[in-house]
């Protein structure tokens, strides 16, 4: 029988993870398979029930970042440090709840633009579990500041102070429909580099007007989904095909 992997969530029929991992299983001849399933918040116990006897892994996505991490056995330190899961591996029935998408971040940032974290000024909007993956990930990368803004101060404050200055990497982890304060829009003007990790999105919160390189959310995807692929199955994802998967839909 083959092998499982999944996507849960809820919405989830939006998702391109299983075009870009199914890519990724036939480029490497794996026998296994990768699906999107639709579990709402309240679904969820029953479902990990399912999960744990009947796949080898499976993605997480909102509303399941946070709530799921008190029904998994075990999680990593990255998962731990942000309260947050975004990646499980199945061993035994087993469930171990990692977090790739810091570091999956880091890596779409030196990909899309050659941009090494360490000493830049950076801007997070939100305070969610995106956005505490990726503020943890540049502060191990070495960014020189992180500053914060989200609808919840006090979450916010956990992250960074309020924006004040440029920075040189804006970071939003809003929703697609949120709007951003106008005294924030005048504090981080002027930002070089604008990486909104929504994609397939009908609007970024950040106005067009800001930044001179702006990026979707596309290559974290990407690579958030290559270091789960890695995790899962010990072995390197296929880049190429997985970015062609995706390309197809830009």
């Amino acid at each position: 029988m083959s092998a499982k992997y999944a996507v849960i969530g809820d919405p989830v029929e939006h998702s391109l993870s299983p075009d870009m991992q199914n890519a990724a299983l036939r480029a490497l001849g794996i026998d296994a398979t990768y699906e999107a399933v639709l579990v709402p918040r309240d679904a969820l116990p029953e479902a990990l029930d399912r999960l744990r006897s009947e796949y080898a892994g499976f993605n997480v996505t909102t509303p399941l970042k946070e709530v799921i991490v008190p029904h998994l056995d075990a999680v990593t330190d990255v998962a731990a440090s942000v309260l947050a899961v975004n990646t499980v591996r199945v061993e035994k029935h087993r469930l171990t709840g990692h977090n790739t998408d810091g570091l999956g971040f880091v890596a779409a940032l030196a990909d899309k633009w050659h941009i090494v974290a360490r000493g830049k000024s950076v801007c997070v909007l939100g305070s969610g579990p995106v956005a505490r993956a990726i503020a943890y990930a540049l502060g191990h990368a070495g960014v020189g500041h992180i500053a914060c803004w989200s609808r919840n101060p006090l979450t916010a404050a956990q992250i960074g102070p309020q924006p004040d200055s440029r920075p040189d990497l804006l970071v939003s982890a809003l929703p697609a429909d949120a709007v951003i304060p106008d005294e924030v829009i005048e504090a981080i003007s002027g930002a070089t580099y604008v990486f909104d990790v929504n994609y397939r999105a009908e609007r970024s919160p950040v106005p067009a007007s800001i930044g001179t390189h702006r990026s979707d959310g596309l290559p974290l995807l990407l690579h958030q989904g290559a270091i789960a692929f890695a995790w899962w199955l010990g072995v390197d994802a296929p880049l190429p095909a997985m970015r062609a998967a995706l390309e197809r839909w830009t």
